[in-house]
């Protein structure tokens, strides 16, 4: 592999560790908001299910509607957090992948500048 070629291989590298880079601090930021999100949600649900506690049977009804569907949201927003999870583990892996590369970069380039006084 020339110079040229390596040279090409390294932008194509850097490029793409840039990118991933983007994309974790991109999933970090959603995930500090969805966490957020989770710890408002179960705070209402908290607070609702201490009203099913007194009341009228028609109100603790009310009430218990109202904490189903605060757990469907909690539920739909674990499975974001999930997804986002997944895709911080690939994108981590991209990383490894790419400090890799970029170390055979430079093992290249010190095997062509062995024994050159520079």
């Amino acid at each position: 592999m020339g110079f040229r070629e390596n040279e090409t291989d390294t932008q194509h590298i850097l490029e793409r560790m840039e990118n991933t880079m983007n994309n974790l601090e991109q999933m970090s930021y959603d995930s500090i908001n969805i966490t957020d999100r989770l710890v408002t949600l179960l705070s209402d649900a908290r607070e609702h299910a201490a009203k099913m506690t007194t009341g009228t049977e028609e109100e603790r009804i009310k009430e218990f509607d109202i904490l189903m569907e605060i757990l469907s949201r909690i539920l739909d927003t674990a499975f974001i957090v999930n997804n986002i999870a997944h895709e911080l583990e690939r994108e981590t892996l991209y990383q490894r992948d790419s400090v890799e590369a970029i170390k055979q970069v430079f093992d290249f380039f010190y095997s062509m500048t062995d024994g050159i006084d520079l």
